[in-house]
């Protein structure tokens, strides 16, 4: 739809009105706001009058008093213009009154309304007209089975024990949705209650109980609607943290082997064995059992028995467990210091409530950091002051939580927990009855404050942002639905989160012997989470039993470690633009080709992403794993390279039933044509000759600082060379296996390939 009698100087928008009485028009450089007084309908156009954005038919803002079902539609009872904005009163239907703010600006709408009575709560919303198809929203766009949420409505939306929802589902909560076709992408901010619906209806962001709605329309190509919200939300208080380049290492969780009973021995035992075997292993979790006491006894310690170690034997055990877990933790550390192995422990911001209030504290177990938070009123309190207790999966009993909103009190706890003395945490608050804390953004602090210190940070539980160095989706497992771990990792990268890690290879609880199906699905996950930006090991492949099936999942480690510095390059580009390069969705890499807007989902089962712009992954996995040998694969436009065979396919098309054998490494060279692989220590730069973009490549180094750039060729020749600094040319060598020219790059240089 165009904007009639534009230009827009022309139509009196410099003035702030139309001839049309009913209709306010502001604008800025780039855009211009409609807004319909008697319904408060808006819409944006661009500066040629084009519609971005279309009005809902009915209304634009509603709110009504927070304990109404259902909010009432709106109109401007007064406004006043300053320059790019606009703000005034709004009256709805009910005669309640809220003021308003809208905002046009480089690219982007912002609007909030409030309640004209301080601190009065209210339910609020704004919506337009439907768009699809539409990606994102965080944890709650991984269970519907299909990555395009057009469709999608819940008006309870936050991590929390409710009806239809699970709370440990839903941990990383955004609202961000973006809509690739349309050039659109649009937010609210909330820690509480949030009410989205992106249906036939309506386009709608909302808050329940609040003082205040929040929200953002982004309007541009898939990298600048990213790099707006990568910046807004910083300014919001949901920054973001530099990654760093040990935690895309290969990994091991001691929870995928060992659950919750895990025992020095049988860690060390483990890591060992995966040493011997030669898997690169680069650092380690211990979640859990590390704590003192016996082990499912309610008075056993926690995470937050800060530095109190089960190292001594405890009385009258039956827990069936070595008699302590720990009976050596400077000689664990000591373990992993020598083998160049980073340790990290569980963490969780719980602590055991005092008996009275219904909790298991114990002091022999628990320490005295109970009763020091209380002291200091470092935990979350009622409207009385008294401190409030939550139900958790771990431990048993009431908990107290930690205040996240007191600096205090997260410097507290960050100090605390350094009792351990190991090099980071894998964060797991696992809150039943959220509902009661009302804040999303709970572990927000606490996880950045443990980044300040230099600590690594496995995020689980997050809003908007990944204050961490990488981002752990829910449980997998064996028996699960296995569609859920791509859809929900993709919709992770849709929100923004490129540093996505799909849990562990083969997931949790796996016991000997395995069954053949369990096998497959084995074999399966680890070559998805090989091409996925973190990769971690737990049950040993060993225990497989059978050669062939070890030998891919020793294939698929491999390449990961090959790729790694080219994965992490892609990641901290993806800190500093907020487009999430290191697992790039096809409809955000290719917005123009609808062919790639419908491929993933539980009955297609094509998922694939771009891994920088060089790298398409397409993992053959779903709830199919057993059997599933081809795939349908969609190229889009340019020409790739199949990984495995050197075979040169046309984009722009599908391929009906590929095949994908087990040990088929699923990647497809092309794009951009630049790589860097890890051979033996070295970094190699990889050119490819496939599709000539002209373009630039600028690899980062693994210490996320040093940068160097390589300038493509200008056409293609039959050898080509490389200059290092405007140097003397030097021949690039051929590398057979892969197909390609390479050099070794170096940090803080600039090269330029020459054809011959």
């Amino acid at each position: 739809m165009y904007l009639l009698l534009l230009p827009l100087a022309a139509c009196g928008v410099f003035s702030g009105r139309t001839a049309e009485e009913d209709i306010i028009f502001i604008q800025s450089e780039t855009l211009s706001l409609r807004l319909t007084k008697s319904n408060s309908a808006f819409s944006v156009f661009d500066r040629y009058g084009k519609e971005l954005l279309p009005a809902h038919a009915g209304s634009g803002i509603l709110f009504s008093a927070w304990d109404s079902v259902k909010p009432s539609s709106a109109f401007v009872d007064s406004y006043t213009e300053d320059g790019n904005q606009l703000h005034g009163k709004l009256l709805n239907n009910e005669g309640e009154t809220a003021d308003f703010r809208m905002t046009l600006g480089e690219g982007q709408l912002h609007v909030e309304v409030w309640s004209s009575e301080p601190s009065l709560p209210l339910t609020m919303e704004v919506r337009t007209a439907s768009m699809s198809p539409v990606y994102g929203l965080g944890d709650h766009g991984g269970y519907e089975g299909k990555t395009d949420l057009f469709g999608y409505r819940n008006d309870h939306f936050m991590n929390d024990k409710t009806s239809g929802h699970n709370w440990n589902h839903y941990r990383f909560i955004s609202t961000f949705a973006v809509f690739p076709s349309e050039h659109i992408a649009q937010v609210i901010f909330a820690n509480g209650e949030k009410r989205i619906a992106i249906d036939s209806a309506e386009n709608k962001m909302g808050v329940g109980d609040a003082e205040k709605l929040n929200a953002y329309y982004f309007f541009g190509n898939p990298r600048q609607l990213y790099h707006a919200y990568n910046e807004v939300r910083e300014k919001e208080g949901y920054p973001a943290k530099k990654p760093k380049f040990d935690f895309f290492e290969v990994g091991y969780e001691a929870f995928g082997s060992l659950g919750w009973n895990t025992y020095q021995s049988s860690v060390q035992q483990d890591i060992d064995t995966y040493l011997e075997k030669g898997y690169p292993l680069k650092w380690a979790v211990v979640g859990s059992g590390f704590w003192k006491g016996e082990r499912r006894k309610p008075t056993e310690g926690t995470t937050a028995s800060f530095g109190i170690w089960d190292s001594v034997p405890g009385r009258g055990r039956d827990d069936g467990l070595p008699n302590p877990r720990y009976p050596d933790v400077q000689g664990m550390k000591d373990f992993f210091r020598q083998r160049a192995i980073k340790l990290l422990l569980g963490s969780r911001i719980n602590f055991k409530a005092l008996p009275g209030d219904g909790g298991n504290y114990d002091a022999a177990n628990d320490g005295d950091f109970v009763k020091e938070g209380l002291e200091r009123g470092y935990f979350v309190e009622d409207a009385m002051g008294a401190p409030e207790v939550f139900d958790v999966n771990f431990p048993s009993g009431k908990t107290y939580l930690l205040n996240t909103q007191k600096p205090d009190a997260v410097n507290w706890f960050v100090s605390g927990f350094e009792k351990w003395k190991v090099d980071g945490i894998k964060e797991d608050l696992m809150l039943q009855d959220g509902v009661l804390l009302n804040n999303d953004a709970k572990l927000n602090p606490v996880n950045e404050a443990f980044m300040d210190r230099g600590k690594l940070v496995m995020v689980r539980n997050s809003a908007y942002s990944v204050p961490g160095d990488i981002l752990r989706m829910e449980d997998t497992k064996y028996g699960f639905d296995q569609d859920r771990t791509p859809i929900n990792a993709l919709s992770y990268a849709y929100s923004g989160a490129g540093n996505v890690y799909p849990d562990i290879v083969a997931g949790k609880y796996l016991t000997n012997p395995l069954t053949e199906d369990q096998k497959r699905y084995f074999v399966r996950n680890a070559m998805l989470a090989a091409v996925m930006p973190v990769m971690s090991l737990g049950y040993g492949p060993w225990h497989m039993q059978n050669p062939a099936y070890e030998k891919v999942v020793e294939k698929a480690v491999a390449m990961h470690h090959q790729l790694v510095p080219y994965i992490y390059s892609e990641v901290v580009r993806g800190f500093e633009t907020g487009f999430p390069h290191a697992m790039s969705p096809l409809p955000l890499t290719f917005p123009k080709d609808k062919n790639t807007y419908i491929l993933a989902d539980s009955t297609r089962r094509q998922y694939s992403w771009m891994i920088g712009e060089s790298l398409l992954a397409a993992p053959v996995f779903g709830n199919d794993y057993a059997s599933v040998q081809s795939r349908n694969l969609y190229l889009p436009e340019g020409k790739w390279m199949d990984w495995e065979s050197g075979e040169v396919l046309d984009g722009g098309k599908t391929y009906p039933d590929y095949k994908f054998p087990d040990e088929k490494i699923p990647l497809f060279i092309g794009g951009n044509d630049f790589l860097v692989l890890r051979k033996d220590s070295r970094l190699l730069l990889y050119y490819f000759p496939l599709n000539f973009s002209g373009k630039d490549y600028e690899f980062i180094f693994p210490d996320g600082e040093s940068k160097s750039v390589v300038k493509p060729p200008v056409f293609k020749g039959d050898s080509y060379r490389v200059s290092e600094d405007s140097s003397d040319k030097k021949k690039m060598v051929w590398d057979a296996e892969m197909r390609g020219y390479f050099f070794e790059i170096m940090p803080g240089k600039s090269y330029q390939i020459h054809a011959k």
